[in-house]
């Protein structure tokens, strides 16, 4: 018979040694994302070994701790009112009357509340908030426009017409704040 000389070995010596370099690198490269995730996760409070101001507060029974007062941070997150904020849609558009050098307003608003119940009586009743904030819009000069303080104005006007609509009309409680977002005179 003839004899066979099989060898296994010839060609693979380099590659056994570039393939494990491979996967050494990938390893290590896995484990750093790894220990990248735990650190990310510790510094991002997840696990903070200090319970919150709520839990320090209680005692076992779950009564609050002190004198018998609960302040804000005694009381449990699902009890704080989040805030809303929702758009007066569209965009409030006028005119200046006189020789100004703005003849056209846009502002854009929202009101923001703690109350469902209070967004639900600006929508019912914004026609007439509508038209309480065109009439008060209308009457602003250019002049007083274009200070931040004209603008600060403004807004706590806007915010009591708006209330004394909403009590009018008998909603328990009315908006909180109102923000301008876009305010453009040219």
């Amino acid at each position: 018979m003839a004899d066979v000389d099989l060898d296994l070995d010839s060609g693979d010596e380099e590659e056994a040694p570039k393939s494990s370099k491979k996967m050494i690198i990938i390893i290590a490269v896995v484990l750093l994302l790894i220990l990248g995730i735990v650190g990310g996760l510790f510094v991002g409070g997840v696990f903070d070994s200090e319970p919150d101001a709520t839990e320090a507060s209680q005692s076992a029974d779950g009564e609050t701790g002190g004198d018998g007062e609960s302040s804000a941070a005694d009381v449990a997150p699902e009890e704080i009112a989040d805030v809303s904020y929702w758009p007066l849609e569209p965009a409030f558009v006028l005119n200046f009357e006189g020789k100004s050098k703005a003849r056209f307003m846009q502002i854009g608003l929202e009101v923001s509340t703690t109350s469902e119940k209070s967004y639900a009586a600006v929508k019912k009743h914004l026609p007439v908030i509508r038209n309480e904030i065109v009439l008060l819009l209308s009457g602003q000069k250019y002049e007083e426009m274009v200070t931040p303080e004209g603008k600060e104005q403004l807004r706590a006007e806007l915010i009591e017409t708006i209330n004394i609509i909403l009590k009018k009309h008998k909603a328990k409680k009315g908006i909180d704040n109102i923000y301008f977002t876009s305010f453009v005179m040219q």
